[in-house]
């Protein structure tokens, strides 16, 4: 590749200096936890690139990167199939990678997208913090954050109102007379379960209903851990009446722990999810429903707005939800 025709960045200067992005960033950005000798290469290096005057992007590729934490949730087939839907159109080609819902995964897929010339990102984070994703929109390399968000105001995201969506799903069940309500978390770690716990509290209090945390379990978004959670919890002696589960994975582990222990749902027991993905309406779930599909295109539009320079970092989408009601969720008192 040509380095006078392409767009120089923070990997380009680690590659030439032989040291990692971050240390780079660290030394353009005047920390001083780097050695003099190792300051002096990447500056010298940056000098020689022309690092920080304006640059023509790298040739087109027409190849973007996607990155999801979990190809096996049945959430992350439909976010990518409203990507590849608008990729196709605008004749882009997706390089498909998956975390495993780890930062190490995670970081190593964004080196190897970069290795690959992408002209872009779309990350599902699998974490709420990583170096990399910032150092990346430091340099201002189009990356777009779907569904989950890290702390960093300059990136562009697409998501949905999280905290919204979870605060109606609790007053729904509240509204039908139930008042013990166990919440079937996600990581603490991730912002979308960190906002659907937030708006599971503020539909309690809203109530006047004390908020009790033995009643909120942490089942990891995943179907084997909500299974065991719920199975747990039905056993021992904590009462309660209904279930808010954070995603519809989980759900389908509480309703299947909950079957086994021969719990009537929702005679003894109504059960709401989060997402409304394929296979809910199958089992009648009551749940909320992201417009995961839109979320999808919408992502992959403002990827490639960034790529093309028709718009700048930062830009935020917040797509509202929508109850979606079934069969698994009676009024307390009904027979």
């Amino acid at each position: 590749m040509n380095m006078s025709s392409a767009k120089v960045t923070l990997s380009t200067i680690a590659a030439k200096a032989g040291v990692s992005v971050a240390t780079v960033s660290r030394v353009l950005n005047d920390e001083a936890s780097v050695s003099s000798e190792v300051r002096e290469k990447v500056r010298d290096v940056a000098r020689r690139l022309d690092y920080g005057k304006p640059q023509r992007r790298a040739r087109k590729t027409r190849v973007v990167g996607l990155i999801v934490p979990d190809i096996l949730n049945p959430f992350f087939p439909l976010l990518t199939k409203g990507i590849e839907n608008v990729s196709k159109i605008q004749g882009y080609h997706i390089i498909f990678c998956d975390s495993e819902d780890s930062l190490k995964g995670e970081t190593e897929n964004i080196d190897k997208l970069l290795d690959f010339e992408v002209e872009g990102m779309v990350v599902v984070p699998s974490v709420g913090e990583n170096r990399r994703i910032d150092e990346l929109v430091t340099d201002h390399f189009p990356l777009v954050l779907l569904d989950r968000m890290i702390n960093n105001e300059q990136s562009c995201t697409v998501s949905a109102d999280n905290l919204e969506g979870a605060y109606q799903a609790v007053k729904y069940l509240i509204n039908m007379g139930h008042r013990r309500i166990l919440h079937l978390a996600g990581p603490a770690n991730l912002n979308t379960g960190l906002d659907r716990l937030q708006g599971y509290q503020k539909a309690l209090q809203e109530a006047g209903i004390e908020y009790d945390e033995q009643l909120v379990i942490n089942g990891g978004f995943h179907f084997s851990e909500a299974y065991e959670e719920t199975r747990r919890t039905a056993q021992g002696p904590l009462p309660f009446t209904a279930i808010f589960s954070a995603n519809d994975t989980m759900a389908f582990g509480a309703f299947q722990a909950l079957k086994e222990a021969g719990i009537d749902i929702p005679g003894k027991v109504s059960l709401v999810g989060y997402d409304d993905i394929p296979f809910a309406s199958t089992m009648g779930l009551t749940t909320v429903a992201q417009p995961i599909y839109e979320m999808g295109r919408n992502a992959m539009i403002m990827l490639l707005d960034l790529v093309n320079e028709r718009i700048a970092a930062p830009q935020q989408i917040v797509l509202r939800p929508s109850m979606v009601l079934r069969s698994t969720c009676q009024r307390i008192g009904e027979l």
